[in-house]
């Protein structure tokens, strides 16, 4: 499939986890790890909050750089209570400057989406207390019956903080054994809430090989919907484990998306081969416990992305990206 056009290749970056204050990586490994004091490999503790100057800082990023994406922001973010209203402990001007910054300087360049509601145990609707599942766990035995409400609380979340988005964003895999009936509770849950026939959701990753993944999953008249698949894997997760910040760690990390030439990594990998860029990352990837090594790699490899390929490749929203792939599209419907 030729994207090209003539704004040069598209390239997008997703980035996976964010949520106001709260690291959720955190709380997987707590979870994980049947522990309040979960540590990384390296044995050294995982932070636990995510303070609002690190949002700052990867805005100042993005601003700077015009890199475009998608970004997630966790509606009730492990199950601690809704973005809207807070949680216990909750520092409620820090919440209120997140969001804040989230609507005015990351919405301009990302699209949002939900991660749909917790990224961890699985809210109960009708109690609103937490089950003993995970939202991965708890999808493998649902139905668009039953998945479309938990999307559409997630959407009304983020719509009540002035946050609509335009696609949706799984996590983990959730949804991955039941995708028939899951897409189809993202086009009801998105029509019902927000009015779009034409969306799209994050759920595939394909991290060998150059052939596109994304897909056209649905494509009725005026109604479209599109599966966009990662096809770079996030080697900026290593940063967590490592206290090394010099500048030639940032650069080793940076090279393996694409090298000061532009002769190797595999974002040369991709664009050598004409073949839109998908990658995705994490927030704790780039907060990296606190040291922000990753993000430094983000405005390197940013960087070198605008030095080699400023005129033949494009950043785009994840919604333009998707839209292209729609108008593309051969007619072949999955479902």
């Amino acid at each position: 499939m030729t994207l090209t056009g003539n704004k040069g290749l598209p390239i997008v970056l997703i980035i996976d986890d964010p949520a106001p204050l709260n690291n959720i990586y955190w709380w997987h490994a707590a979870e994980a790890q049947g522990t309040e004091n979960p540590v990384l490999t390296s044995g050294e503790a995982v932070v636990r909050d995510i303070p609002v100057d690190f949002l700052r800082r990867f805005v100042d990023v993005i601003d700077r750089r015009g890199i475009k994406g998608k970004f997630s922001v966790l509606p009730y973010p492990a199950g601690l209570g809704a973005i809207t209203d807070g949680w216990p402990g909750c520092d409620q001007s820090a919440l209120t400057a997140w969001l804040d910054l989230v609507r005015q300087r990351v919405t301009p360049l990302m699209d949002i989406t939900p991660e749909i509601l917790t990224h961890a145990k699985t809210l109960d609707l009708d109690s609103m207390t937490l089950l003993s599942q995970n939202e991965r766990e708890w999808s493998r035995h649902q139905t668009a019956v039953t998945m479309t409400p938990y999307i559409s609380y997630a959407l009304e979340i983020l719509n009540a903080a002035d946050l609509e988005a335009t696609g949706v964003t799984s996590p983990w895999d959730f949804g991955i054994d039941v995708e028939d009936e899951y897409r189809l509770a993202i086009r009801d849950a998105m029509r019902e809430v927000n009015g779009r026939t034409k969306t799209w959701y994050f759920l595939h990753t394909q991290n060998k090989g150059t052939t596109f993944g994304s897909r056209v999953v649905h494509n009725d008249g005026d109604s479209w919907q599109v599966s966009l698949c990662s096809q770079v894997g996030d080697q900026l997760w290593t940063t967590m484990d490592s206290r090394e910040t010099g500048v030639d760690f940032v650069n080793a990390a940076a090279d393996a998306y694409l090298s000061e030439d532009g002769s190797s990594g595999r974002l040369a990998e991709l664009y050598n081969a004409g073949t839109p860029i998908i990658w995705c990352t994490h927030w704790q990837s780039l907060f990296s416990n606190g040291r922000m090594t990753g993000l430094r790699a983000l405005d390197e490899i940013s960087r070198r992305i605008d030095t080699l390929w400023g005129t033949t490749a494009t950043w785009m929203k994840c919604s333009e990206l998707a839209a292209i792939i729609a108008s593309n599209d051969t007619g072949e419907q999955i479902s």
